[in-house]
């Protein structure tokens, strides 16, 4: 396929839109506060640089002033603690970008390749360091954090890592990397890049290690090798549309995204692109000992018997055992083990057993007390399992695999109690009877010092005469 004209403009066409193409620089004695002038816009004011707020902190990026909630398309020291109020942005005289705050060290936000002469916040949401010789020596195009823009590349072994939630800009759970063999794939942070743990790619690997991921100002987001070649083409290219740009982005539940904006009337962001996969395929979007189940457009993230979510507004953030598991010193009838049916999770194998029965199975881990969880299949396949347990989901055309997790004994299986829990039970029972029986004792005193005391008043009541000598 023949690549268009765009491909062989020069550097500064990449950085057209649709709202302006216009440079205004920034002072370099210029300074940046929360609570004053907080950042430096772009001609059109669609983008600005410098401090936005999040909760009761503030961060350092490029966002759009004009949402409502100042959407952000790069954030600087993102899992750093979010900013105080007194924290200031301002040039060095060797032109870095020191960022000073009451609660940290300074810190530079841009380490150019030389000295800064002038600086800008591009329409194209790029913030630009120059040269004396308006040479770039800094851009926040280089260094992408969930999302790129119009006129931005991802090149080979560049990452895009999602953010925790829409309102935390700190990493996230899922990353999208345009690996060296010429592919783009979505993983779960901290995984393998190997296709045991990926759960989408472009496909089509092998095509030599210079392949980059491209969003033009249109729209069009596609892979492209060397000199010309289009590899995969996610969208059409369709032309600059006035007050429109475009976003591509990895969300905060896995999945990557193209969005688009109209500058003018402000109106939601519809999605332009997605893959093509259901909300459940992000491996670990519901966290430790939980799993994923597709609710018609949206998921739930069910936690496994016996166990509860670490954080009730999140669903995220996993499930914990809601009951104190006790050490190997027990003995093994203090447990039941539930089952969890159809559902698929990480291979965590510890140690694995054939050719038993399924109760025999259930039974061998009971007896272990370092088993915690055990699947069995129509195999006669018995894979005992530590925990936690990761990467949890529905398992769709399920082949008769069931889970068994371990919790508390049969008396006290479905609340999730266990042998721990009745002891404190019949620890309050005795200390019931005891205080049942002090009481007694207390009141009979009681009751005894009444009746004393009503005798001593009846013997003086007696006529004293009956009792006097002749």
């Amino acid at each position: 396929m023949a690549a268009p004209i765009l491909i062989f403009l020069p550097l500064a066409f990449l950085f057209v839109t649709a709202t302006s193409q216009g440079q205004k620089n920034i002072s370099l004695t210029d300074t940046l506060t929360p609570t004053s002038k907080s950042s430096w816009l772009s001609p059109s004011g669609v983008f600005a640089f410098g401090f936005y707020q999040r909760g009761n902190g503030f961060y350092v990026g490029v966002f759009l002033p004009g949402t409502s909630n100042k959407i952000a398309v790069w954030t600087y020291g993102r899992d750093n603690p979010p900013l105080p109020s007194n924290s200031t942005l301002r040039f060095d005289s060797s032109g870095k970008l020191v960022l000073q705050s009451a609660q940290a060290q300074d810190a530079y936000v841009a380490t150019p390749i030389g000295t800064t002469a002038s600086a800008s916040m591009l329409d194209s949401g790029n913030f630009v360091l120059y040269n004396s010789s308006q040479g770039v020596i800094w851009q926040s195009f280089d260094w992408p954090t969930d999302t790129i823009l119009g006129g931005q590349t991802l090149s080979a072994e560049q990452k895009l890592h999602s953010s925790a939630s829409v309102t935390d800009p700190s990493t996230g759970l899922f990353l999208a990397i345009m690996q060296s063999d010429g592919v783009l794939a979505l993983y779960p942070v901290g995984t393998p890049f190997t296709g045991a743990y990926g759960y989408w790619d472009s496909g089509r690997p092998n095509n030599g290690t210079n392949v980059t991921l491209h969003l033009e100002d249109d729209g069009f987001l596609y892979l492209l090798k060397p000199p010309s070649i289009y590899l995969s083409n996610f969208t059409s290219p369709g032309g600059p549309k006035e007050d429109m740009i475009y976003v591509a982005r990895i969300d905060p539940d896995g999945l990557f995204r193209l969005y688009s904006y109209n500058t003018t009337r402000k109106d939601d962001w519809p999605v332009k692109y997605n893959v093509s996969i259901d909300r459940c395929s992000p491996k670990g979007i519901c966290g430790l000992n939980a799993f994923c189940t597709n609710i018609d457009q949206d998921y739930a993230c069910p936690c496994l018997p016996g166990f509860a979510s670490v954080k009730d507004s999140n669903g995220n953030a996993g499930c914990e055992r809601n009951f104190t598991a006790e050490s190997c010193k027990n003995p093994p009838a203090s447990y039941d083990m539930q089952p969890v049916s159809i559902t698929i999770w990480e291979d965590a194998t510890y140690s694995a057993l054939t050719s038993l029965t399924q109760d025999e199975c259930v039974e061998a881990c009971r007896q272990d007390c370092n088993c915690e969880a055990v699947a069995y299949n129509a195999t006669q396949f018995c894979s005992k399992q530590k925990l936690p347990l990761r990467f949890g989901g529905r398992l769709i055309g399920g082949n008769n695999s069931l889970l068994y997790v371990k919790v508390g004994n049969a008396g006290s299986g479905e609340d999730g109690r266990n042998g721990c829990e009745q002891k404190y039970t019949r620890r309050e029972i005795l200390i019931a009877v005891a205080s049942s029986i002090a009481f007694a004792i207390l009141m009979l005193a009681v009751s005894g010092l009444i009746l004393y005391k009503n005798r001593v008043w009846v013997y003086k009541m007696l006529p004293k005469e009956g009792f006097q000598n002749n």
